[in-house]
């Protein structure tokens, strides 16, 4: 709902200062703190022994504990499936998020098989997808080995001493926080005057959260938690779907859980085997979840008589019965879509016109277009109460873009060493979308081909703020880095493409 997420929430204490990052002392191979400063990050930090590494008591972390190439730094959250932390890499200082789940012997023995289904999910590199970058057995007395990469910290101690750790890029935004933030009445009555419609940019994120779901459905993956504090949104409004393959390993409590999964998730818990329900979450329970969250949503941000006609489609995709819920994610967001109607469309191309007419009577002003409007939909009368009533033609959602055209031609330009054409085809692409991640990247190689490395650096930049898990965008960054004699700053660049590559 605009820029104003940016500088609210990087201004307040969800986004880390690597100046504040926890400073160290190393003593000897085995250390990776100071001693003479330990303490835990639970809810309540208390002072710690020197060499712990969890305290014994809440089962929290040690400030500044190493675990690899990464330092943690501070808690950021428990949940049902354990606790998150932010943590730095020690050289780059490159925030992550480390998650660290306690064995439990109900779903321990499934620990395999969600390490196989983070590694699967995480290799589509799917954009809306968040990118893991380790899944591994831990132990936390390993002191003497903490400097060795993540995955190499794999251990056979018994089930009941380890820990279940996932290293995955850190977003630090969750869905809940975002809602929080535009639920104040008079952020929301900003965007209204600035012509923002809040229902579709809603749908445009919702979007976002149906596009994973669809492509992990496709591959035969399901995710058995899509709540919002499994959704992340970073500073470009860019959503990121999280813990696929953990998820599964717990029920999720309250009204998120499908009707088919509350038995028997009930079932195994009290049997103390969750195999069963990891087995049992389907696409459609996972259609449930995303139904129940765009309810919640709406209620929250919007008036009733915004979403009201939307009401069938919502109660369709979260019938009791999975046979009377959509055929998939994808035909239940392009039927949301379709009843959302033609005012919001009418409304924000109005708006847009108009803000780009003013823009251009400003001298020296570049015009760059807010998110992309949804996509044109007919407004026929389709009911929704059940598969057979939808007319989906998914041709309809991929509208010809002159964004689309400005990047084509910039890249034949580019193909015919017409480099300098690339570049003005690209910087007019960009003038329509800014956001979109392969154009900043195509405009670097357009510069770097011009040995214009530091215009070339700058473009990579821009590319990894909106896609930072791009390792083409990281190790591009680490050649321009290398032509300006930045040698140690490119080296980490490369590391970092490795690290995403694997």
């Amino acid at each position: 709902m605009g820029r104003g997420i940016e500088s609210s929430f990087q201004t307040g204490d969800l986004t880390p200062n690597p100046q504040q990052a926890y400073t160290t002392q190393e003593s000897g191979p085995s250390m990776s703190r100071d001693q003479s400063v330990a303490f835990c990050l639970g809810q309540q930090p208390h002072p710690m022994r020197a060499e712990e590494v969890i305290c014994r008591h809440c089962g929290s972390l040690v400030a500044g504990t190493r675990l690899g190439v990464y330092q943690v730094q501070r808690q950021l959250g428990r949940g049902r499936n354990g606790s998150a932390y932010l943590a730095t890499h020690v050289r780059s200082q490159q925030p992550v998020t480390i998650k660290m789940q306690p064995a439990d012997a109900s779903s321990a023995s499934l620990w395999e098989a969600a390490r196989k289904e983070v590694r699967t999910i995480t290799s589509l590199r799917h954009p809306t997808i968040l990118p893991v970058f380790s899944c591994t057995a831990w132990h936390p007395d390993v002191s003497a080995s903490n400097s060795r990469p993540l995955h190499e910290l794999m251990t056979a101690y018994p089930a009941q001493e380890t820990y279940l750790l996932t290293l995955r890029q850190y977003v630090p935004v969750t869905l809940s926080q975002y809602a929080a933030h535009y639920e104040r009445s008079e952020l929301n009555l900003a965007l209204r005057r600035r012509g923002v419609e809040p229902l579709g940019h809603l749908l445009r994120l919702l979007q976002q959260i149906g596009a994973a779901l669809e492509v992990a459905h496709a591959r035969g993956l399901v995710h058995g938690g899509v709540m919002p504090g499994n959704v992340l949104v970073d500073s470009h409004e860019h959503l990121w779907l999280s813990d696929f393959g953990l998820t599964r390993l717990l029920p999720p409590k309250g009204t998120y859980l499908a009707p088919e999964l509350q038995i028997v998730g009930t079932a195994c818990l009290q049997a103390g085997n969750m195999a069963p329900y990891w087995n049992a979450v389907t696409p459609a329970s996972d259609q449930y979840m995303l139904g129940i969250l765009c309810q919640q949503l709406f209620a929250r941000l919007l008036q009733p008589a915004e979403f009201e006609h939307l009401q069938p489609v919502l109660q369709c995709a979260t019938q009791k019965l999975p046979s009377q819920r959509f055929g998939g994610v994808d035909q239940f967001m392009h039927e949301l879509i379709m009843r959302a109607g033609q005012t919001i469309l009418s409304h924000e191309r109005h708006t847009s016109s108009f803000e780009q007419q003013r823009l251009l009577s400003m001298p020296g002003q570049k015009v760059v277009s807010p998110t992309p409007v949804l996509p044109e939909v007919s407004s026929s009368n389709h009911t929704s109460s059940g598969n057979h009533a939808l007319n989906y033609n998914p041709a309809a959602s991929a509208p010809a873009s002159p964004t689309d055209d400005w990047e084509k031609l910039g890249g034949k330009l580019f193909t015919s060493h017409d480099y300098h054409g690339a570049v003005k085809a690209y910087l007019h692409a960009l003038e329509l979308d800014a956001q979109k991640a392969t154009l900043w990247l195509a405009l670097g190689d357009a510069y770097f081909a011009l040995e214009n490395y530091a215009e070339a650096l700058t473009s990579y930049e821009q590319a990894i703020q909106r896609n930072p898990n791009d390792p083409l965008a990281w190790s591009n960054r680490g050649t321009a880095l290398d032509a300006l004699g930045r040698h140690k700053e490119a080296e980490e660049c490369y590391e970092r493409a490795d690290q995403l590559e694997g």
